[in-house]
């Protein structure tokens, strides 16, 4: 299948992704399919670490580098996909108090954040839609989480007194026992969406190379791809009207210039 735009379908807006080059795609490509299994990540992720230093004597800085911001590329787009898919109600933070616990400690906090998700969409919010982002602090050890829900009408926010910098109000939530929170009401899942990806950084990427970069509820929607062939300049002629936002890469590797746009319906 040969095509040089992707087309996802967001309950705000479109997301169109240009290419300058004609790619190929195989209808069972692993990247654009679910069908992966655990079981094969992990013979994979197997194969992977029993040649990694042999791999990464034979290629070049730059060809490391290129898998650097591919991988990286590739957490952000998951995650912006994932939030676009969906309309959120609360922005989040979630901080752990360092006396009690050791928020260096990714794979301990991680499974203590997803005992109190489980728990709170077991016991009181059983529509609550989520995804969480880890954040690096600056000493490049310690984290905190970010997340947007949904669905969450049962659980416990508190005004804290404070307004953020856009004057909007600041909440705390009740329910989380480990440390620190603050919570404010989303007006624009779109823009949301966006915010939440940037947290996801290189140095974080490269940190938890092989371990959850991100959580998110069983019940999330996600935006599937369609794939075309177009003429980018027809396509600016008829819906140049309706593009909010544009943005150019040059992929210096492959040869490839990427135009993206967000569209309003």
């Amino acid at each position: 299948m040969q095509y040089n735009c992707r087309l996802y379908e967001y309950p705000a807006g479109q997301h169109v992704t240009i290419y300058k080059k004609t790619i190929s795609r195989k209808e069972k490509d692993i990247s654009d399919s679910k069908k992966t299994t655990n079981k094969t990540q992990k013979n994979e992720t197997t194969d992977n670490e029993t040649n990694i230093l042999r791999e990464n004597e034979e290629r070049s800085e730059e060809s490391i580098e290129h898998s650097k911001s591919v991988s990286l590329s590739r957490t952000k787009n998951s995650i912006y996909n994932i939030a676009r898919s969906n309309e959120w109600q609360w922005f989040i933070t979630l901080t752990f108090d360092r006396n009690n616990t050791d928020s260096s400690d990714y794979d301990m906090i991680t499974c203590k954040l997803h005992t109190f998700l489980n728990n709170l969409q077991t016991r009181k919010c059983r529509n609550m839609k989520y995804i969480i982002v880890p954040e690096l602090h600056k000493d490049k050890q310690h984290y905190h989480f970010h997340g947007l829900l949904s669905g969450v009408e049962n659980l416990r926010f508190c005004f804290s007194g404070h307004f953020d910098n856009n004057d909007n109000p600041v909440y705390n939530i009740k329910d989380w026992k480990y440390g620190f929170t603050t919570a404010t009401q989303v007006k624009d899942s779109q823009k949301a969406s966006s915010y939440i990806t940037k947290y996801i950084t290189k140095d974080t990427d490269i940190k938890l190379k092989n371990k959850r970069r991100y959580m998110c509820s069983r019940n999330i929607e996600r935006a599937k791809a369609t794939y075309h062939v177009i003429d980018e300049e027809d396509f600016l002629n008829t819906y140049s009207d309706r593009i909010t936002w544009a943005k150019n890469i040059k992929v210096a590797p492959a040869h490839q210039s990427i135009n993206y746009y967000e569209l309003t319906y």
